[in-house]
């Protein structure tokens, strides 16, 4: 009988001692401290360019009898509606420009002339809130695409 009051005894204490307690984790190993990064870096690459802060400016439009403009930081639209045609011009710009838009990026000579159904223009008035306008010698131009250039094309369209 104190044999099986042993065992049962014995029985009881295995039963009531709870699971072992597995080793704590190793502490998590120090993450390094993101390196400072310089206020004068220079602008993301090209290919970045909807990263970039917009150009500093407004947009301002304008219609007489000779059509319609509107005008941001050196950079223009203007409708000839007896052509049905959207000039755009860069100041200081010589040689090619180059528009960047959400949809792709075509080069265009100084001062080209689109026709009013150019899909360029649908690509830069809807744009996702910018579009960027290079030309050799002057800074990158990031736009916002505000109502006045889809005004101009829209004039032009009739």
């Amino acid at each position: 009988m104190i044999r099986s009051t042993t065992v049962i005894a014995a029985a009881l204490l295995t039963a009531c001692a709870g699971k072992p307690r597995p080793a704590p984790s190793p502490a998590p190993a120090a993450v390094p401290a993101a390196p400072a990064v310089a206020a004068d870096l220079p602008p993301p690459a090209d290919a970045d360019w909807p990263d970039r802060p917009l150009t500093a400016g407004d947009w301002s439009y304008r219609s007489d009898a000779g059509g319609s403009e509107a005008r941001f930081a050196g950079f223009g639209l203007r409708c000839d509606p007896a052509r049905r045609e959207v000039i755009l011009s860069r100041e200081g710009a010589g040689g090619p420009v180059r528009v960047r838009t959400t949809y792709g990026e075509r080069a265009l000579s100084s001062g080209a002339a689109l026709p009013a159904a150019d899909p360029l223009l649908d690509q830069m008035a809807f744009s996702r809130g910018r579009f960027a306008v290079e030309a050799e010698g002057s800074p990158m131009l990031i736009v916002p695409t505000w109502p006045e250039p889809a005004r101009v094309i829209e004039d032009c369209r009739g």
